[in-house]
């Protein structure tokens, strides 16, 4: 058999990873795999044209542990003159602020670092030392997940921008461990590798090896699987980006609108693999529960809301689909003060200072005029609430604010971000959509009050 090295460039080359005389930064951790990862490349480097650099991202999680971590991976680098660069990341602030678990956001910064680290240095490719063995895990869990047959398509050779390699893939647990040990390549033990409680360790450690004792060769068997599925995979990823671009679309606060009646004419099997693209666009976990919940949402009457993780969730609204971050009601009370900005859960909202009537109105909704002496009392900034009615511009009668949204077809997700105006007791405008007729300009109006309401992105 080939030597390992040689065994990594020939697949490398097979499937088109990176190309001669380019630059391939190592993501290096410092545990086995990327440390044998680190010695194979440096092999590589002596006898072909192939620039390395090497990236360490501390997670920060381990207290001590990660820092020795760092300092294992600077030091080793250091002895084979192998530029290394370091990124920190603060993985629980990152989990709490977006609704995800420690593993999710730790994957997402990682990336995030090795891509800035790509971009700084120069490199063209980010090496990742995911093993058979890995692969082979993944994809037993993708299907105690149901996550259809991208996920036993295993983990990608590379990910979809191409700057991501695997380059190890080739090579099992056993053949990275025995190169370690023939060539006394030094690595760190991460202790979270030992604990049940993650689902890929308890697989790993409890279910894997009994699967082995009755079947030896399941790893290679798995990656089989995922080696044939992987062009069915490019196809029906194909397939699925081509009919989201023509159902999905987004508004300006990244909210995700899904056209629920477009579906109707496509396959259910093309139908839920376009829900777990939505799901994993999200940065959830897909998986079968989900997709079924999904589907039912669509038969469903409109208002109905599920929660898909993340704090995502999902609001059948008409013909509709929507996606987006679970919000609280808004239940703040802003007083206001005239001539004066502020922000308000989201927005921007200003009052001037009476000036001349404007010769031309805005006409975009989320500024209004107003005529300044009618303005009297205490001005709040507030949410509407059950019940509160007022004139709509243009109006005589009084008409509550519920019914106004029904009647402009106002979708129930945006329904709760909208607050009021007020003065005095009495609603002047329903922020970014309609005046009260009792405050509008006239021909009497001598000064105005400029309002305006607008989002902070």
């Amino acid at each position: 058999m080939k030597p390992l090295p040689q065994r990594v460039k020939d697949f490398a080359d097979i499937n088109n990873l990176f190309k001669p005389e380019q630059t391939v930064l190592l993501a290096v951790s410092g545990g086995i795999d990327s440390m044998v990862m680190l010695h194979i490349f440096s092999e590589l480097s002596r006898h072909y044209e192939i620039g390395i650099k090497a990236a360490h991202v501390n997670h920060q999680l381990r207290g001590s542990e990660s820092d020795e971590d760092e300092k294992f991976v600077i030091s080793e680098c250091r002895k084979t003159g192998i530029p290394v660069f370091v990124e920190h990341v603060n993985v629980k602030e990152y989990a709490h602020e977006h609704c995800l678990s420690k593993q999710a956001a730790a994957r997402i910064l990682r990336y995030q670092s090795l891509e800035k680290i790509r971009l700084k240095t120069g490199a063209h490719v980010v090496a990742t030392a995911h093993q058979a063995d890995d692969n082979a895990e993944t994809v037993l869990l993708n299907i105690l997940r149901g996550t259809g047959i991208r996920g036993m398509a295993g983990i990608p050779l590379k990910r979809n921008d191409g700057y991501v390699i695997r380059p190890i893939l080739c090579l099992t647990r056993n053949d990275i461990e025995s190169y370690a040990e023939k060539h006394d390549i030094k690595f760190r033990n991460d202790s979270s590798n030992l604990s049940l409680v993650y689902r890929r360790n308890f697989l790993r450690h409890k279910i894997i090896p009994v699967l082995e004792k009755r079947s030896p060769h399941i790893i290679n068997t798995l990656n089989k699987i995922a080696s044939v599925m992987r062009p069915v995979s490019d196809q029906l990823r194909d397939m699925v980006e081509e009919k989201l671009a023509s159902l999905v679309r987004k508004d300006n606060r990244g909210i995700i609108i899904l056209d629920v009646k477009s579906l109707e004419n496509i396959s259910e099997f093309l139908r839920n693999e376009i829900f777990m693209e939505i799901i994993r666009g999200m940065n959830i976990e897909p998986t079968e529960k989900k997709v079924d919940s999904l589907c039912r949402l669509c038969s469903m009457p409109s208002g109905r809301i599920i929660e898909i993780g993340g704090s995502i969730s999902a609001l059948k609204d008409r013909e509709r689909i929507i996606f987006k971050k679970t919000e609280k009601q808004i239940s703040d009370i802003q007083h206001l003060e005239i001539g004066r900005n502020y922000e308000y859960q989201g927005y921007k909202f200003s009052i001037g200072e009476p000036g001349p009537v404007p010769k031309v109105m805005s006409g975009t909704g989320e500024v209004e005029y107003i005529d300044a002496d009618k303005l009297s009392g205490p001005l709040v900034l507030r949410p509407w609430h059950a019940g509160d009615w007022f004139i709509p511009l243009g109006m005589r009668t009084k008409k509550k604010v519920s019914d106004y949204f029904t009647d402009q077809k106002v979708p129930r997700y945006k329904k709760k971000t909208i607050p009021v105006l007020e003065a005095d007791g009495s609603i002047v405008w329903v922020c970014g959509k309609r005046l009260d007729n009792r405050y509008k300009l006239t021909e009497h109006t001598k000064t105005a009050i400029r309002l305006a309401f607008q989002p902070q992105y």
